[in-house]
């Protein structure tokens, strides 16, 4: 692949000016919950937090054996509370067994002194493992999940994102793995089959005392295709045990706060080289960032070539708007190599381009020629939602930032 990277110091000088823009539009927020509104001792979770426990025959958790959840029964005719019941109250008598199922437990606030004052960290929602028990069936591995729900209503990109900090008791010490993840289940066939399941494990900082407890921000990007309308979301968090380590729920847990649902908004992390993979040799630089004033702005430089095939470049700015980016590029042309005489340089209308993001790592771009590099450039035909991979990255925030 050959992407042209000569970059000349005059690019900088012909973006447009900005100033006085607007922010772009915001995410659709679909679901958050920042546990605020709880107290320690309340029954149950919160709304709509609710749990399912699967079981695998092998250490990785990829060879579903079985599963029960809250609509099931199992063959003693007992059956299980939908709602996930708050671990402080589940059963005072038998610190959370016999009386009902939990896997989940409010920490108002996560990480207090001794005295119960908040030292850092607000109220966070703690994930627990299920303590491993070997049943009939050759089990490996237990993952249990509590999560939330909906149906698929819109196709396009989204993000799962939260905070995580470590647990008071200690980071898991058997092997036990912990994870954020988001599932689509197949139930207009009654099937339950998975249409997608994506996932990032967790691991949150490392915190000794109240006074130093802190958050790590973490998050699943994923698509929703036209299949998956009308089926079943699931987003939210799970630990894996395997057989033989040890483990319990006192020391498999993570906190988790500021958990949130959206669609997906162009950030910083989309920056980077982008191109065709079957037209290797023309490309873009699409860079995201804040003017000035803290506002977002993104510019992208395209090179390509002209209708005799001599290498011709065109850069453009816009302001990202959803998981859109419109551009209307410059062509600039008339400045003399050796020279850099930038009163020389004119710059033509060299068309209006779209580029549209998935997520993070694939997009579209669309471009209606101008006149100008119509009769100059002989860009006679427009680009329709040409795919896009990122062939290299830049480390950096999904998401821009709110102004204070």
């Amino acid at each position: 692949m050959k992407i042209f990277q000569h970059k000349l110091t005059m690019i900088c000088s012909v973006l447009l000016a900005l100033a006085g823009f607007s922010c772009q539009a915001s995410a659709q927020t679909l679901f958050t919950d920042d546990f605020e509104d709880r107290v320690k001792d309340q029954d149950l979770i919160g709304p709509g937090w609710t749990w399912y426990n699967q079981a695998y025959t092998d250490n990785e958790c990829t060879t579903y054996l079985s599963g029960y959840g809250p609509y099931d029964q199992d063959p003693s005719g007992a059956t299980y509370l939908q709602e996930n019941r708050n671990y402080w109250t589940a059963s005072e008598a038998a610190a959370g067994q016999g009386d009902s199922y939990f896997r989940a437990g409010l920490e108002v606030p996560a990480w207090a002194t001794d005295e119960g004052e908040k030292v850092v960290l607000s109220n966070m929602l703690r994930i627990y493992g299920d303590q491993y028990y070997a049943p009939p069936g050759a089990v490996s591995c237990k993952r249990m999940l509590v999560f939330q729900e909906m149906p698929v209503a819109n196709t396009g990109g989204f993000t799962f994102s939260f905070d995580m900090a470590l647990d008071r008791a200690g980071p898991p010490a058997f092997g036990e793995v912990t994870a954020a993840f988001v599932k689509v289940i197949k139930t207009s066939d009654f099937s339950y089959n998975e249409l997608l399941f994506e996932k990032v494990e967790t691991n949150p900082p490392v915190s000794s005392t109240p006074e130093n407890a802190s958050t790590a921000p973490g998050a699943v990007d994923f698509t929703l295709s036209g299949e998956m309308v009308g089926e079943l979301l699931q987003f939210g968090f799970y630990v894996d045990i395997v057989e033989s380590l040890g483990q319990g729920w006192g020391t498999s847990a993570v906190l988790y706060d500021n958990v949130m649902l959206a669609t997906t908004d162009i950030g910083p992390a989309h920056s980077g080289s982008w191109y065709n993979v079957d037209q290797s040799g023309h490309g873009f630089s699409i860079e995201f960032g804040e003017d000035g004033n803290g506002n977002p702005i993104g510019a992208a430089y395209w090179y390509t070539y002209d209708d005799a095939g001599l290498p011709i470049f065109m850069v453009g700015n816009g302001i990202p708007d959803g998981n859109s980016l419109e551009i209307v590029f410059e062509s600039p042309v008339g400045m003399q190599y050796g020279v850099w005489d930038p009163t020389s340089v004119t710059r033509e209308d060299g068309g209006t381009a779209v580029f549209v993001f998935s997520d993070r790592y694939n997009a579209t771009f669309t471009y209606i020629p101008s006149e100008f590099s119509t009769n100059n450039w002989g860009h006679t035909t427009p680009i329709e939602d040409l795919p896009l991979i990122k062939v290299f990255d830049i480390p950096a925030d999904k998401n821009f930032g709110t102004p204070d």
